[in-house]
């Protein structure tokens, strides 16, 4: 019997044979796809671990150099006490390696206390047994001050673009909040032992800068503009170089400080360092004021403003530009 004919095969649609082709593009872009973003979280889980073992093996190091600059100072008590000179040293090298993370001023005080009660305040060559910590001092209060300008140059790169821009952050700007002039994020405040008072609050010129006398009051606006800090300096101490500060933060809206406004009263020394010795407002202004020179009958005075929502070093685990970008800021 013959084989029947096979009836003829029908031609493919053109729309499914798009609807074919098409498929099998899709299926190869998701497999790329899929493999890129792979690749992708890999190389980025990779880099953080790198980042994670980094940090963990400085922080091992950095504890293992804390613990062994600490243990003689913090350690038994032995019958013959350190020698000032090396408490000195010490002291210094905690300083200069740990100042971000911890509260220094206490171990520099007894320092300075054993080196005096030691040698006396003065050489035979007239020089200060102090100075050496004073310029170790002096050297950490500036390099954090760099810091946060470095903060303070993050903040204004990611200003949204709707915003006025800050122009400096060393000079005055207008905000928003406050159509008036605000303040700066450093301030300069030099003070002088001349006898006539100012009758008035002073403020900064354009340079954020303020000259005055012991005794005057000085009003120092926060970069928002929002508070003002009542600054005022008295009793300079030129043997130990350190003077007596009160400083009363106040809302500007208010125009002066209400009783109800917490007043902070201290004694002003190159101990005082920025990132340790520093105010926190309620709305997340921070302000800070350290000694900046100290001679031949003036002395200057620099307060800085850290960014809004700051927080320090040991305040925190996290950087704190990282921070601020989860929270959108």
């Amino acid at each position: 019997m013959a084989d029947e004919a096979k009836a003829p095969e029908r031609p493919k649609s053109r729309i499914l044979e798009a609807l074919e082709v098409l498929a099998k593009l899709v299926g190869a872009s998701a497999v790329l796809v899929v493999a890129i973003f792979a690749n992708s979280m890999q190389s980025r889980w990779t880099g953080i671990s790198i980042q994670s073992q980094r940090e963990q093996a400085e922080s091992q190091l950095r504890a293992g150099m804390f613990g062994s600059l600490i243990s003689p100072i913090g350690g038994g008590q032995s019958d013959k006490p350190m020698p000032a000179d090396r408490e000195m040293l010490l002291a210094e090298l905690l300083a200069l390696n740990f100042n971000e993370n911890f509260e220094m001023k206490p171990l520099m005080e007894d320092a300075l206390k054993r080196i005096v009660e030691e040698k006396g305040k003065k050489t035979k060559d007239g020089e200060d047994t102090r100075e050496p910590l004073w310029t170790i001092a002096r050297r950490i209060s500036e390099r954090q001050k760099a810091s946060i300008g470095r903060e303070w140059s993050a903040s204004e790169a990611n200003r949204p673009s709707g915003l006025p821009p800050l122009a400096s952050v060393f000079r005055p700007w207008k905000s928003d909040a406050d159509s008036g002039v605000a303040g700066c994020a450093f301030y300069s405040v030099n003070l002088n032992q001349e006898t006539e008072l100012k009758g008035e609050p002073i403020t900064a010129n354009v340079d954020c800068q303020v000259g005055g006398t012991f005794g005057d009051i000085i009003d120092l606006k926060s970069p928002d503009g929002i508070y003002t800090l009542r600054m005022v300096a008295v009793h300079p101490d030129w043997e130990d170089q350190k003077i007596t500060v009160s400083a009363q933060p106040f809302l500007s809206m208010q125009k002066t400080p209400k009783s109800t406004d917490t007043q902070y009263k201290f004694e002003l020394s190159w101990l005082d360092l920025p990132l340790t010795d520093n105010t926190v407002l309620s709305d997340g202004n921070r302000f800070a004021i350290y000694l900046r020179t100290f001679y031949s009958g003036t002395v200057s005075v620099t307060v800085m403003w850290f960014p809004k929502g700051y927080f320090t070093p040991r305040e925190r685990p996290l950087n704190y530009s990282e921070v601020q970008q989860l929270w959108g800021r």
